[in-house]
């Protein structure tokens, strides 16, 4: 009998399974995020859509356009994020690596990303590709440069112990 439930139970969760992937593959179809809309949106769940969150829409927008001027760092937006009172959906204040990660996505003007394909969004976009690219050019001109050539400690292995022979 055991076995037998174990069967159904199985049953029922490949079947659930399933129907989770058939939703998304509609929904992709349809250019919707199949996912909780990032800071900036707001999922509405009767449409089933992604639209615009009034209260964030212009901070969000501001942000991007305050980086692309080159005159703000990271941290100095989180910082004003957090005076304007700007919080994440669960009401945690915004870390830098957050507003890194917001101003490099491309759900804001009207791409997306789901396992590794990108798809033409139906939301309304709050940024231009152009303003998007803006601040895309001003991060990597202001990221630390990563050589592949270079090893993080340069000396390393260089020296030899004279009595044991082991690298300093």
């Amino acid at each position: 009998m055991l076995n037998i439930a174990f069967g159904q139970s199985k049953y029922y969760v490949d079947n659930l399974s399933e129907n989770i992937r058939r939703g998304h593959r509609a929904k992709l179809r349809r250019g919707v995020y199949p996912g909780s809309a990032p800071i900036g949106y707001l999922n509405n769940h009767r449409t089933r859509d992604i639209n615009i969150d009034p209260e964030r829409v212009e901070l969000i927008r501001k942000s991007f356009e305050l980086y692309a001027t080159g005159k703000y760092t990271l941290k100095q937006i989180a910082r004003a994020f957090k005076d304007m009172g700007l919080r994440s959906h669960k009401g945690n204040v915004l870390a830098v690596s957050c507003v890194q990660r917001i101003l490099s996505k491309t759900f804001f003007y009207g791409l997306f990303e789901f396992k590794g394909e990108t798809y033409q969004g139906t939301h309304e976009p709050i940024v231009s590709k152009k303003l998007f690219d803006t601040v895309q050019e001003v991060m990597m001109r202001k990221s630390k440069p990563h050589s592949k050539g270079l090893k993080p400690f340069l000396y390393r292995g260089f020296f030899r112990c004279g009595e044991c022979g082991c690298f300093i």
